[in-house]
């Protein structure tokens, strides 16, 4: 059994204050893997004072960016060199094949496209125009609270800190109880890397824990990905204290398949975008949207694209979908899966517990055809490798059925004509559409609109959410003495009159 009994707090592992225990499981044998601590009360006010105190003393914020960037790429050296332990402890927990996890784990490009992001900002500069002179500077926001999910441990954890690091903020970091030990890894990994003590806290705990940490006061920005429900109560519990929001929430993309598509070149990307990490994805394409006189082909394709997942150990190197994360999140998908056949949907193929697998909580790569778009299993996110194939009549159509959705994280268009596409794709109401693939690269801006959330992760869009705007107005002649060492912006080429005092 593995065991996290505390916190990290100021640079160091303190016992739990709190005596509750919460228990992590093996998704393939059900059995218990470990123990960890949840956080209380007072575990969230000593990480939480201890980033505040950190944050004031300075050595982090007032830190060069490249002093910052140095420690970072020591982070992720160490966890690219760790990357196996990391994929293992991962799959030990959430079920997704560790050959498939690997690279996620390693996180590398993460951290990577951050450091990137970070050069590109223009950190201080001078704005001189008819108005007057002023000196525009970018600083941290502060204290961050990070609040990760289950479903991609590590990785989600490195989009919190490593933006928050570069920014000179400092961050208490919240994994989730299910999958809590890439976070502690994590944790050493910083303090041997160099990260002051206070810079970077975790506290381990369930979703009270969450609870108290965004309602405290020293924060000043949340962070969290995770459920439209929780992302809820969040907006809720920090509307008085006005805290900033960076919110990516669940998702019921669509896959657009346009009338003139290739169906043996979208074969992977409708693979990986239902059945990878057994559907738990909030960027799943869920919804198949298929045109008319093409939907019998649809949908015997993705009959075909079940029967190929290769359900099994996970740390099978042939094992192509492993469990769902716990019993709740199988009996949940199977709840969905009676849903849908009682709303009249077709049952195509799965829907039940794969008989060949004496343990683990599997649910089959499941299928759905003749389903409207307003019934619950179009509309709900299930979080589970159940897709649904919805026809369509024309663009327009598929258009209207995209967007008739209470989410918009993402989704995919696929044609032979990419223009095509793109013009489609242009008239869906979501965060992301990709082109004739699935996914998205991670230096474009990531987040939803509707009810997937608020603020953007990734680029420079999703750095800039962890800094503040300063203005300093300036006589012009001080302005105009900064400006042989500050980058000047100008509003206009002409020649303006400024107040000489």
């Amino acid at each position: 059994m593995r065991r996290c009994l505390g916190h990290f707090i100021d640079g160091e592992w303190m016992s739990s204050r709190s005596e509750d225990m919460f228990t992590v499981f093996n998704p393939f044998t059900e059995s218990a893997y470990g123990e960890v601590a949840i956080g209380s009360a007072e575990d969230v006010d000593a990480a939480v004072r201890s980033a505040h105190r950190a944050l004031g003393q300075g050595a982090w914020r007032d830190a060069t960016l490249e002093e910052r960037i140095g420690v970072v790429q020591r982070i992720r050296d160490a966890i690219v060199s760790r990357a196996d332990e990391l994929a293992r402890v991962t799959t030990s927990t959430m079920g997704t094949p560790y050959h498939q996890y690997r690279n996620l784990a390693n996180a590398a490009e993460i951290i990577d496209m951050s450091i990137d992001m970070a050069r590109k900002v223009q950190w201080e500069y001078l704005r001189i125009d008819a108005s007057g002179d002023s000196l525009i500077a970018r600083r941290p926001v502060g204290v961050v609270a990070g609040i990760v999910p289950w479903n991609v441990p590590v990785r989600s954890e490195v989009k919190k800190v490593t933006p928050a690091l570069l920014a000179g903020c400092t961050i208490v970091l919240k994994p989730a109880p299910e999958a809590p030990f890439g976070a502690e890894i994590l944790a050493e990994i910083c303090a041997e890397a160099g990260v002051p003590p206070g810079v970077v806290n975790v506290v381990m705990g369930d979703g009270t824990t969450g609870d108290l940490l965004v309602r405290h006061p020293l924060v000043r920005k949340v962070a969290f990905t995770g459920s439209t429900a929780t992302g809820t109560r969040i907006w809720n519990a920090v509307a008085e204290s006005f805290t900033r929001l960076q919110l990516e929430l669940g998702g019921k993309s669509a896959a657009v398949l346009l009338d003139d598509v290739d169906l043996a070149r979208v074969r992977t990307g409708l693979f990986a975008g239902i059945f990878f990490m057994s559907g738990q994805q909030c960027t799943a394409t869920s919804r198949i949207l298929a045109p008319r006189r093409r939907y019998d082909e649809v949908v015997a394709l993705m009959e075909e694209i079940a029967a190929e997942v290769v359900m099994g150990d996970p740390f099978d190197e042939n094992t192509t979908m492993g469990p769902l994360v716990a019993k709740r999140q199988r009996d949940r998908v199977l709840g969905y899966i009676e849903i849908g056949q009682a709303e009249g949907a077709r049952l195509v193929c799965g829907g039940r517990r794969p008989p060949a697998q004496s343990t683990g909580w599997f649910v089959e790569p499941t299928v759905f055809a003749d389903v409207d778009n307003s019934m619950r299993i179009a509309r709900e996110e299930i979080f589970g490798p159940v897709a649904v194939v919805i026809p369509y009549d024309d663009d327009a159509d598929a258009v209207r059925i995209a967007n008739d959705s209470d989410y918009g994280l993402g989704g995919s268009v696929y044609s032979i004509d990419p223009h095509r596409a793109l013009a489609v794709a242009r008239r869906i109401d979501s965060g992301y559409v990709s082109i004739n693939r699935y996914g998205i690269p991670s230096s474009a801006p990531f987040g939803g609109v509707k009810r997937s959330g608020i603020g953007r992760e990734h680029g420079v869009e999703g750095f800039d959410s962890f800094l503040e705007y300063a203005s300093y107005p300036l006589s012009h002649s001080f302005a105009q003495e900064l400006s042989s060492i500050t980058p000047i912006e100008r509003s206009s080429p002409n020649e303006v009159k400024h107040d000489q005092g």
